[in-house]
């Protein structure tokens, strides 16, 4: 009897031919191969929503292989990922194959962990396939294609073409420029503290301690400016100083529950620098490995034969002190999680390093998540010494760890140190050694990060485990945000964009109404809703404002962005600053009558354009004695006549960033730009000299194949 296994990865491919006999042929789909068409919205609005399903054309060559492993073989296992996503492959694949079996039964199989007693169990059990989660998929595909289809011309037409919105993506462009208004808006205050270095004068060798001044009168103290800190410090200084009461505690810290995607993407960001998109990359692989479980979850659940072998590992390798009395049970904090899914764990307790690479970092990280949350919780003994100043209140806190307990495997924090205070009895009087006044401002809030935006998408219930990393990649590959260090800051076409969503489409961009319509998708997964009356009701009242908005909006309300109190050259209206497809540029803002404009720079102290190379702007225009003007284009800076379109002279700007090529040593590295709006790095005697790369040679020096411009 021949068996044909369908999968979605070779990679994983390879870790079940360990498991399954000679009898089991398996076979990749790489992925999904039906899709909705590319060229047009392929959903039938007037036929209940029916999505126009199509083979990709890139998958022609797979399907046709599958179809042909399907004929010859007795029977046929969907063995594809077990999510929404998976469950729609499987039924993908049982579609185009059924017509080549005369039975046409095939079975599903599940797995969420590729070892060989899960996979032997999967296929001891298989199933069929989960009509709702297909329906889930399903829906969630349909209204993501009637937002994108729908709403993407309408930013075309009102603000330029190439622009889209998103279900989930809206929403995360909305955080991020939310965030930055914040921060503009945002008014620092001043506030000081006094600080005092106090010690015992038991001994010349006592140790010194800090303390904050924390209280006047009994009443929280704040201090606002330097002339009521100088009054503090002129009372403080003839002040005695007193060990008013001691307070020492036993103080716990718990382990962190095992990773969920969100977790998992969180701490590798901040422990490792790794982006969403990489981590997953990374955790795909561990997991068509069979090292890891499956990667894409919401849930903090282990399976009972995990806990049991983690508690064996930690009485065998750490000691009876270190584990609990009874296994550890987490709650699920996400508001829907797929509680069938097990959190992610490595699948091999036993096994402590695996993977290659950055596939290392992550593994260990989960290796230890996956052990500390079985164990004991760490001990601190924690002591507060308040001292008496007249009447204000200083406050020392000491903290000396006592038992380590998960410590010993997973720390949180890099560098932990006890802080210790020295022996003291209340009623005792210390000396002063110094006090010290340090003068603060209120900080706006940070911008987002990765971590904390996936954080806070997670937190209102917006996206799934399988869409943290691909909304934030899109996001950034649209240009509605850009990275600045690790920060996520907005960019223009982003606040345009989101400007516009906000003001006529706030159902789009709200938190609640996208959580809800989550939390629908989710029910309809479990059987407790049909798919199409939840689009119906999406989809009725936006088709009307989309139809309403389409005739009322004109496209000057926004691509203009400012105006400007200089005053256009051939005509004396006021110029305006406009979003135009290369970014800002100076309009009039008597356009259409009067066709006038520039480059938008921003200007420095002498009103030439700043961050520029000023010396290749002297001179004049060699064709007709104009002024040189630094323009922006797709392929990056140039320099142009400022008489354009009158003159057409053009010419190279060098945007130098200061070292020499690595392989010529004679010409300058410049920035460049590809044909696909890629930055690169080039050498300033191109043609001459080929040199260029990817990676900023600053920062690492690069071997790598030149790109294609």
């Amino acid at each position: 009897m021949k068996n044909l296994v369908v999968v979605e990865s070779p990679a994983k491919t390879r870790t079940l031919k360990k498991y399954l006999g000679e009898d089991f042929e398996i076979k990749a789909s790489l992925g999904h191969i039906k899709d909705l068409p590319k060229s047009e919205l392929g959903v039938d609005v007037e036929k209940d929503f029916a999505p126009q399903y199509e083979v990709a054309p890139k998958k022609k060559k797979v399907v046709s292989e599958l179809k042909a492993a399907a004929k010859k073989a007795d029977q046929v296992f969907l063995a594809t990922d077990p999510d929404r996503e998976g469950e729609a492959i499987a039924q993908h694949v049982y579609e185009v194959i059924s017509a080549k079996r005369k039975d046409q039964k095939s079975k599903r199989v599940v797995f969420h962990e590729i070892t060989e007693d899960a996979v032997k169990a999967a296929f001891a059990n298989p199933r069929g396939i989960d009509a709702n989660l297909v329906d889930a998929q399903k829906a969630r595909r349909v209204l993501d294609r009637l937002v994108g289809y729908k709403l993407s011309p309408l930013l075309w037409k009102k603000i330029r073409y190439g622009l889209s919105a998103g279900r989930v993506q809206s929403v995360a462009v909305r955080l991020i420029v939310d965030r930055e208004r914040e921060r503009d808006a945002f008014k620092p205050d001043e506030y000081w503290k006094v600080e005092a270095e106090l010690k015992s004068q038991r001994s010349p060798n006592t140790q010194t301690f800090p303390a904050l001044l924390t209280k006047k009168d009994d009443k929280k103290l704040e201090i606002k400016n330097k002339k009521q800190t100088d009054s503090i410090l002129k009372d403080l200084k003839k002040a005695n100083y007193i060990v008013k009461e001691i307070k020492t505690e036993e103080k716990k810290r718990y382990p962190a529950p095992p990773f969920t995607t969100s977790t998992l993407q969180q701490t590798a960001f901040n422990t490792c620098g790794f982006s969403s998109k990489r981590t997953m990359r990374i955790a795909q692989a561990l997991y068509e490995r069979g090292l890891i479980t499956y990667h894409r979850t919401d849930s903090t659940r282990l399976a009972s034969s995990a806990v049991s072998q983690i508690r064996k590992l930690i009485a065998k390798e750490f000691g009876t002190k270190y584990l609990p009395a009874g296994a550890k049970v987490y709650k699920t904090k996400a508001k829907v999680a797929q509680e069938a899914h097990e959190a992610i764990r490595v699948t091999d307790v036993g096994r402590k390093q695996a993977g290659e690479r950055d596939g290392i970092k992550l593994y260990d990280l989960i290796w230890r998540r996956t052990v500390a949350c079985q164990m004991n919780p760490a001990v601190f003994d924690q002591q507060t010494v308040d001292v008496a100043a007249k009447n204000y209140l200083f406050r020392a806190i000491g903290s000396v760890l006592k038992f380590d307990g998960f410590l010993k495997v997973y720390s949180g924090k890099v560098g932990e140190k006890d802080i210790r205070l020295p022996q003291l009895t209340e009623g005792e009087e210390l000396t002063l050694v110094k006090l010290t006044p340090s003068q603060h401002f209120t900080q706006p809030p940070n911008r987002y990060t990765e971590a904390t935006l996936i954080k806070e998408l997670e937190k209102n219930g917006i996206g799934r485990p399988s869409t943290y990393a691909p909304t934030i990649s899109t996001i950034q590959s649209r240009g509605y945000v850009s990275k600045e260090g690790r920060a996520l800051k907005p960019e223009d076409v982003g606040l345009v964009v989101n400007d516009l969503l906000v003001e006529h489409f706030p159902e789009i961009v709200d938190l609640k109404f996208t959580a809800r319509m989550e939390e629908d998708l989710d029910e309809i997964a479990d059987g407790k809703r049909e798919w199409v009356p939840v689009i119906r009701e999406f989809y009725e009242p936006f088709e009307k404002k989309l139809e309403t908005k389409t005739k009322e909006l004109k496209k000057k309300d926004f691509t203009t962005l400012e105006k400007t109190s200089e005053k256009c050259p051939e005509c004396k209206k006021p110029l305006v600053v406009k979003l135009g497809k290369y970014g800002k540029f100076l309009s009039c803002s008597g356009f259409p009558k009067c066709k006038y404009g520039r480059p938008y720079e921003d200007k420095d102290e002498d009103g030439k354009p700043d961050k520029a190379d000023k010396s290749q702007l002297k001179g004049e225009c060699p064709e007709c004695g104009g002024e040189l003007v630094l323009k922006e284009g797709k392929f990056g800076k140039f320099i142009s006549c400022s008489k354009y379109p009158e003159c057409k002279f053009t010419k190279q700007y060098l945007d130098k960033i200061g070292m020499k090529c690595p392989e010529c040593k004679q010409g300058e590295v410049i920035i460049k730009r590809s044909r696909k709006g890629k930055t690169f790095y080039g050498c300033s005697r191109y043609p001459k000299c080929k040199w260029a790369s990817w990676k900023d040679p600053r920062r690492k020096p690069s071997k790598e194949r030149n790109p294609k411009s």
